[in-house]
């Protein structure tokens, strides 16, 4: 069985020359796992504060599920073997799912306090940080398998 130490790995990450397919894959893979953790950690707090105010499963679990595919989906970018413009590429979609989801999640939630806010309370206070971080996990998890299906076909 091979150890290693803290301070090997410190310096096999020292030799990585920043524009190597090596670190480009590493730093999107930390990109996409980033994400992921931020998400999850804003989903557990919803879990905690409103799992009596709302649907649980669709609202808080099942995003929740997927920032913790996210964080995997990091680690496997930043190991796998694709070139490091592929990397790059697969976190770019990923990123612009997200933007493009979040843009989709403020518009819902700006159309629901627009007009449905006086005559239906559809809207609580928690809503825009229950719906917009969930946006950006969907949407980037769909970035994410578009970037994959992009480098796959090219």
């Amino acid at each position: 069985m091979v150890k290693t130490s803290l301070f090997e790995i410190i310096q096999k990450m020292g030799r990585l020359q920043i524009g190597t397919p090596a670190f480009q894959r590493r730093l999107s893979g930390m990109v996409l796992s980033s994400i992921g953790v931020i998400t999850g950690l804003m989903h557990i707090d919803h879990l905690l504060e409103n799992s009596h105010t709302m649907p649980v499963i669709s609202g808080v679990v099942f995003p929740l599920c997927l920032s913790v595919v996210l964080f995997y989906a990091g680690y496997w970018l930043a190991t796998s073997d694709y070139r490091g413009e592929q990397a790059v590429t697969i976190v770019v979609w990923s990123v612009a799912g997200a933007i493009c989801l979040t843009l989709v999640g403020a518009a819902i939630f700006t159309s629901d306090i627009l007009v449905h806010h006086h005559s239906l309370p559809a809207t609580s206070s928690n809503t825009p940080f229950i719906i917009l971080p969930s946006s950006v996990t969907e949407g980037t998890v769909t970035g994410f398998i578009y970037g994959i299906y992009v480098t796959w076909s090219h």
